[in-house]
């Protein structure tokens, strides 16, 4: 029987609040929503100087089902374009649940540049592994930078976030 996997957005005091993702937003606020509606009066707005952050994206994979081992578990950006050229998405990964941040992070320190292919991909396998029912990957954390120097406002438009993985 194969596993399954499911991805989980983590938010609040350390991270500690799972709920299964239906859609991944990168809004401007500390709360995962379904609707997606929140972010039209909650926006990440273009600074008059310096830059302004979304809050972190928390996310991680939980497995259950009936398996042997789940290994290589791999993220990356493999598809679309962001909005404007001085955008940045920056991604990281952690063992370690906290809350997330609007302001600069220290987990998602990677550009969208160092991770924008399978080749770049980051590990999130954990380093006790994953063998059993309910075992989850570490953290992935994803935050929009938006500088002064952003000129095309608006929608990010829709990216692609791949996550891969073997299993025995």
């Amino acid at each position: 029987m194969a596993a399954t996997a499911t991805i989980m957005v983590c938010t609040g005091t350390n991270a500690a609040t799972e709920t299964a993702a239906t859609n991944l937003n990168l809004m401007s606020i500390d709360a995962y929503d379904s609707t997606g509606t929140d972010y039209q009066s909650n926006k990440i707005r273009v600074p008059e100087s310096g830059t302004n952050y979304s809050y972190e994206r928390w996310f991680r994979v939980k497995f259950t089902g009936t398996f042997n081992e789940i290994e290589n578990v791999k993220v990356w950006h493999s598809a679309g374009t962001l909005g404007d050229a001085n955008l940045d998405l920056k991604a990281g990964k952690t063992d370690t649940g906290a809350t997330p941040t609007d302001s600069q992070s220290t987990i998602a320190t990677t550009p969208l540049t160092g991770w924008d292919s399978e080749g770049e991909a980051i590990d999130i396998t954990p380093a006790a592994g994953i063998t059993s029912d309910g075992d989850e990957t570490d953290y992935c954390v994803l935050q929009l930078e938006v500088p002064d120097t952003v000129t095309l406002r608006g929608d990010i438009g829709s990216q692609t976030i791949t996550i891969q993985y073997d299993e025995s």
